[in-house]
């Protein structure tokens, strides 16, 4: 199973025939990315030995001149351009399906009126290029330890571009994003977190196999959870002065408040040249002294980002409520240029107020000059999640659906390591988490922090390997375990379960309906951010497959997801 193009024998009738076998491996680039991923494992090491051959993906980079892990997870700044070193020589030739479209894409609900057309607006965001993970030999490095991870800003904002009509830019683009932006229907555990191991082919490498893991917190019924004080604040700035900004937070903050308990309470912080409280911790059955509040909310002046963070975090901890629930949410286009505006310093200066069991969520609003950097870190050094809104419909859903259904916390500092056996698996990489990396001696060290997981959320990754020739079935590939601290009794727990060569199905269409899921939507995102891995991989076979399972699901996610692709092969 592949997302590709034949480059040799293509006909006209390929769109009669099955996805499957319409596109051939390309065994040229094979060989070409075999070479590059053993190269790149050449500098890998492991942690075990004081090395790590992931660990620099928490800060973007690989750097061939490192001897030591601890050296690659305190590197600051990216050195090298990894989808440049794999990148393969031949281009992929495509079909061209859209080619010819004449079809202009909608300019969106909330496209900013004036001079500017829609391309110039985006290039002016702030992005950061992660690199992509290479392949790593297991014989060097067995181990792959991550932080649990669920934001999903990237891929609303990748909807966001293509509802401009434009393609988004590459660095936009983080993987594991638009892969958790999508519902999967693992087990519930009654409490705690749960694992679930399957696979099928690799649609970058026929001689590959995919594996997913996920995971899935347990639901809390509303009726059980603790009471819960949210601080909101909120970017009142001159730049948030259009309805795709401060006009929709208003929207969306009248929405939720409809939604809490009585007792839960709500208090309101504003930023613009300087910090200001604006309604100070309420219970939720104020309802109108709220509102009154919210809709008090105007733009104007400069951009202080660290008064507001500092001023809501002081009055968020004199509304902490003990055994409670404690969120502060930002709702920001990012943008900072008073005070400090350097991203690193902002998240360093939040990270201690993090330890104090206030949780940081980043809702980012517009896009023009939006800064998605500092969002995100913020949201990781918060010890929360990064969102974005597009449109009205995500903010209601955001809002009403994921602010409060998922309120209670499950899992504190949630992090995966999996153990693959150097005798059956010769090398792997995981796709995306390129900024959620942890040393692999840290997966027990429990003063490292790691991923928030908060009642239903569910965490998808995905695993590219390449099997030794021995492997067979009945093998076990490996075992992943996930660690994570209760969020009640502050004990930590521990589970594991195998990588069964038995879950790992031959044929694509033998794999479960969600397994393509979830693959198509990588493989999407991977080709997107100009992955040297998917080169190969053909646009215009991803949107007729994200088609295909439309029709098997018939779900919204997966209409919009055939959405979504087809305008990208449109645009490609």
């Amino acid at each position: 199973m592949r997302f590709t193009s034949d480059t040799t024998t293509q006909s006209t009738n390929l769109r009669g025939r099955s996805w499957l076998a319409r596109f051939v491996l390309v065994l040229g680039v094979v060989a070409l990315l075999a070479s590059s991923c053993s190269s790149d494992d050449d500098d890998a090491t492991s942690a075990d030995s004081g090395t790590d051959a992931e660990a620099g993906f928490n800060t973007a980079t690989t750097d061939d001149s490192d001897d030591g892990g601890d050296a690659m997870a305190d590197e600051e700044e990216a050195d090298d351009d990894m989808a440049e070193e794999d990148e393969p020589a031949e281009e992929a030739a495509s079909d061209g399906f859209f080619g010819d479209s004449t079809d202009d894409a909608d300019s969106g609900l909330f496209a900013e009126e004036g001079d500017e057309d829609a391309e110039a607006r985006l290039e002016n965001n702030t992005f950061q290029d992660y690199g992509v993970r290479p392949f790593v030999d297991t014989d060097v490095d067995n181990l792959s330890t991550f932080a649990l991870d669920v934001d999903t800003g990237s891929y609303v904002v990748t909807r966001r571009w293509l509802d401009e009509g434009q393609i988004p830019q590459p660095e936009s683009v983080r993987v594991e994003e638009f892969v958790n932006a999508f519902d999967y229907d693992y087990d519930v555990p009654r409490s705690g977190l749960s694992l679930h191991v399957d696979g099928g082919p690799s649609p970058f490498d026929r001689g590959n196999v995919l594996v997913r893991v996920g995971v899935q917190a347990a639901v809390i019924d509303d009726r059980d959870r603790p009471p819960a004080a949210l601080t909101f604040v909120v970017d009142t700035s001159g730049s948030m002065d259009r309805d795709d900004r401060l006009g929709l937070v208003k929207e969306a903050l009248a929405e939720l408040v409809d939604e809490l308990d009585r007792d839960d309470t709500v208090a309101i912080v504003t930023y613009g040249d300087s910090s200001a409280i604006i309604l100070e911790p309420t219970p939720a059955r104020d309802e109108r002294e709220i509102l009154d509040a919210i809709d008090d909310l105007r733009p104007g002046g400069s951009t202080n980002l660290e008064a507001g963070l500092e001023t809501a975090y002081d009055l968020a901890e004199r509304a902490f409520v003990e055994g409670g629930i404690n969120r502060l949410i930002l709702a920001s286009d990012g943008v900072a240029n008073v005070g400090t505006t350097d991203p690193d310093e902002l998240t360093r200066r939040i990270s201690d107020r993090a330890i104090n069991g206030i949780q940081l969520v980043t809702v980012g609003f517009g896009m023009g000059n939006y800064n998605d950097v500092t969002m995100e870190q913020l949201a990781d050094q918060g010890d929360g999640f990064y969102a974005y809104v597009d449109t009205r419909d995500e903010a209601e859903r955001l809002f009403e659906e994921e602010l409060v259904d998922t309120l209670a916390p499950v899992a504190i500092d949630g992090r995966i390591q999996v153990e693959f056996d150097s005798d059956l698996v010769d090398e792997y990489r995981l796709i995306g988490f390129e900024n959620r990396g942890v040393l692999d001696r840290d997966f027990r060290n429990d003063d490292v922090d790691a991923g928030e997981l908060s009642s239903g959320h569910t965490v998808t990754a995905l695993y590219e390997l390449e099997l030794d020739r021995d492997a067979g079935r009945g093998d076990e590939l490996g075992e992943v375990r996930l660690r994570w601290q209760d969020p009640e009794t502050f004990d930590w727990v521990e589970i594991d379960t195998d990588i069964d060569f038995n879950d790992i199905e031959e044929d694509w269409f033998d794999t479960s309906d969600e397994f393509q899921l979830a693959t198509t939507v990588a493989a999407w995102a991977e080709v997107l951010r100009g992955s040297p891995y998917a080169d190969e991989v053909d646009v215009d076979a991803i949107a007729e497959e994200a088609e295909r399972l439309d029709d098997e699901l018939d779900t919204a996610q997966s209409r919009e997801l055939a959405d979504l692709t087809d305008r990208t092969a449109a645009l490609w």
